[in-house]
């Protein structure tokens, strides 16, 4: 047998495996055939009409930027749901403020439809109503509008941020870098001070009385312990102190300790007050009015045993006395001045220097004869009448806006308590949002009370967002 050998100018064509794919877009009207007469031949991309071609780009282009901005979102870690871009949470921040944004969005929702009820509603009552509520969140409104704003332009950058151009890229990068932090700094600072603003009787000065409760004379030591911490504390604000009545304890070992005392918190006379929230004296002091229970070993007990005693703590705010919005009128006051009673010699039985208001249409009296001073006795008296006036005015207004509120103090008894100061666990317990905090010790001395006020703050602000949610009334307490 002779081989032909193959002459050098002719290649050699290599072997070809078949792959019959399925027709991407099937269509009767496309008929074409092999060079070769083959009825296997299907089209591909490159032979689709124009008309198809233009598809496959488009939805290639889809499906390539999608691709991008999960890549993204995964690198964020940030929460996303599925094909939904409007739902993609664009920072930390405004993940954690989901309630608030919630919240915002429903009161800007009931905004929106008092504007578009603005032709139906024709009686008085109700534009006066309709009127309030644009009012109160015309700018909360416009700072929603803000908000949706920036979140566009930040999910429309993100596409972006994948640039094969470098110096794009970081242009991008730097744009999308500022845009999320107006973002947070708009959830951060601004939408809370909108959507949940300080009430006004925060920045009121306010009158603080302490009184021991059961306990006997460990409980006379325990408030003068409480005592000494809100006169640390206030001192650290910057706040102006004055003590209005002090009683005394019966004495003994230790100590005789304080059996009541009345305390009136008010800015300093040239501001300048310190720390965070110095501005808020009611605002910040409102926590602490309700029973405190103290466990601790006495300091004249012999026997190693532990003691419960409590102390009755009432925070009452002192509203402006002004010509324009009159907390009293001195017409409706009875004077009485009378000798003091108790030991005191000749000082006692010679001068008239008590003095006794009473308030004749709600008939609060109130006495006091602490100074020997009858002038000094009369402002100190008429301090306390404003403070329980003060708060029988807060009371009316917290009761037109809800139906019941609960007493600050229902007694002195064990049971009744708010919040307990365990010493031998060195741990504070408040009862009301049942969070427990150590270092008790730094807590007594002033410091340590504003992480536990914070978190009081922080317990009353997610029951206002609750309420905002479910369409109740804002609360202050």
């Amino acid at each position: 047998m002779i081989l032909a050998t193959r002459p050098r100018s002719l290649p050699r064509i290599p072997r070809r495996r078949v792959v019959v794919a399925a027709p991407i877009f099937p269509s009767p009207e496309i008929k074409r055939s092999c060079s070769c007469g083959c009825s296997k031949f299907r089209p591909s991309i490159s032979s689709t009409p124009s008309r198809f071609r233009s598809l496959v780009t488009a939805s290639t282009r889809r499906r390539r930027s999608s691709v991008v901005f999960l890549g993204l979102t995964q690198r964020r870690t940030y929460a996303t749901e599925a094909n939904e871009t409007e739902h993609v949470w664009c920072t930390e921040i405004e993940e954690r403020q989901a309630k608030l944004i919630e919240s915002a969005k429903a009161r800007v929702e009931q905004y929106r439809k008092t504007i578009e009820q603005e032709t139906e509603v024709t009686d008085v009552q109700g534009q006066i109503a309709r009127a309030k509520i644009q009012r109160e969140l015309g700018p909360l409104a416009q700072l929603w509008d803000k908000y949706v704003e920036l979140r566009k332009s930040i999910i429309a950058l993100l596409p972006e941020l994948e640039d094969p151009d470098p110096a794009l890229r970081e242009l991008f990068i730097t744009e999308h870098s500022t845009l999320c932090t107006d973002l947070d700094t708009l959830l951060r600072d601004e939408l809370p001070s909108l959507l949940l603003p300080t009430p006004p009787t925060a920045v009121l000065p306010c009158m603080i009385s302490l009184n021991a409760g059961v306990g006997g004379l460990e409980s006379a030591l325990c408030t003068e312990d409480i005592a000494r911490m809100y006169i640390r504390f206030a001192e650290k604000k910057g706040w102006k102190i004055e003590e209005l009545s002090k009683v005394e304890g019966t004495g003994g070992k230790g100590g005789g300790g304080i059996r009541e005392l009345t305390l009136k918190f008010d800015q300093p006379p040239y501001g300048g007050g310190g720390g965070d929230g110095a501005d808020e004296i009611f605002g910040l002091m409102q926590w602490e009015k309700g029973v405190h229970r103290v466990q601790r070993i006495p300091v004249n007990e012999t026997m190693g045993r532990i003691h419960t005693s409590t102390v009755a703590v009432v925070v009452l705010p002192i509203y402006p006395d002004t010509e324009e919005s009159p907390l009293v009128d001195p017409k409706d006051v009875k004077i009485d001045v009378m000798r003091a009673r108790g030991a005191g010699g000749q000082h006692v039985n010679r001068t008239e220097s008590a003095v006794r208001l009473t308030h004749i249409p709600t008939g609060i009296t109130v006495s006091m004869q602490d100074s020997r001073s009858q002038h000094q006795n009369r402002a100190w008296a008429w301090d306390i009448l404003r403070a329980r006036l003060s708060e029988k005015k807060h009371n009316e207004e917290v009761e037109a806006r809800r139906a019941s509120r609960r007493d600050q103090v229902k007694g002195a008894d064990r049971s009744d308590k708010i919040r307990t100061y365990n010493f031998n666990q060195d741990r504070l317990t408040d009862h009301r949002c049942g969070f427990t905090i150590t270092g008790l010790q730094n807590i007594l001395d002033g410091d340590g009370l504003e992480d536990v006020i914070t978190m009081m703050k922080r317990d009353l602000q997610e029951r206002r967002l609750e309420a905002l949610l479910q369409g109740e009334e804002d609360i202050d307490y």
